[in-house]
């Protein structure tokens, strides 16, 4: 079978399973095993693939074929310019918490030994994006094994050595940080409701649900947090989570409560409102 027949039979299969971009995940699983990107497949396809890599092409295409995710299945995936380890039990970094990033980022550009906490770090996304950008100092909290080994390995994947993990519960521990510490508590927080989680489409039953529920209205952490970690942060300080839909209001009146304000939002490339920011009094 020439590699151009492989890509088409990967491709096609992918799309009689129901993959919702059949030719990006055909296209990231051939370039995983042949390290072909789509200009090397079009200068080389007329080749024979190797048998034994063309044997493990269908068999990660048969997992994606399953549901899933193709980000687990690759085991790295890129988050704005960063590369992180991604796998099972740790959530996928998406393209929407881009804003949540960009909003820490200009609301301190240009402060100095800026100390700061990501809370429910998984990955470390937030954290070492952060870390690049600003001078600072990011304590990036998590509790759950895999997600915590994940976050360890991100770290020292990407030099960020102004990084460092710390395991901790954040619905309890609030004393890991002292009272006015903090310029930045960022985090994005599991928020969906624990009913519809077994609702949601195949490929996120394959993410931890710790990650996912966010109790029984999807407020449970933005609640617990705003009360428990808002006294940690400076006056002045800055307080900045991912939103689910539609949540902005309400989080926005639990924030008001806390006492911070000048509250605002980003929204994210579909016009949804998915970060929200404010500073404490």
């Amino acid at each position: 079978m020439t590699l151009n027949e492989l890509y088409r039979k990967t491709k096609s299969g992918l799309e009689r399973a129901g993959a919702d971009a059949p030719a990006f995940d055909a296209l990231c699983l051939f370039e995983s095993v042949f390290s072909l990107d789509r200009a090397g497949l079009i200068m080389r396809g007329g080749e024979q693939a190797d048998k034994s890599r063309e044997e493990r092409l269908l068999s990660l295409a048969q997992r994606r074929a399953q549901g899933e995710p193709l980000q687990y299945i690759l085991g790295k995936w890129q988050f704005m310019d960063i590369e992180l380890y991604v796998g099972e039990g740790v959530l996928i970094p998406r393209e929407d918490t881009s804003c949540v990033v960009s909003a820490a980022i200009e609301g301190l550009q240009g402060g100095k030994g800026l100390k700061i906490a990501d809370l429910c770090s998984g990955t470390g996304a937030i954290a070492i994006m952060l870390a690049r950008e600003l001078d600072c100092e990011v304590t990036a909290v998590e509790l759950y094994d895999a997600a915590y080994s994940y976050l360890e390995k991100n770290i020292i994947h990407n030099g960020a050595k102004n990084v460092t993990a710390l395991r901790a519960d954040v619905l309890s521990d609030f004393n890991i940080f002292p009272d006015n510490s903090l310029d930045l508590i960022i985090s994005n927080p599991p928020y969906v409701e624990s009913s519809v989680i077994s609702s949601l489409q195949r490929e996120l039953q394959y993410e931890p649900r710790t990650a996912l529920d966010g109790g029984e209205d999807g407020y449970l952490f933005y609640k617990t947090i705003t009360n428990g970690f808002a006294p940690k942060l400076k006056r002045g300080g800055m307080l900045c989570y991912e939103l689910g839909e539609g949540q902005y209001d309400e989080v926005k009146h639990l924030m008001k409560q806390n006492g911070l304000d000048n509250i605002g939002c980003k929204t994210d490339f579909q016009g949804i409102k998915r970060c929200i920011y404010g500073y404490k009094k």
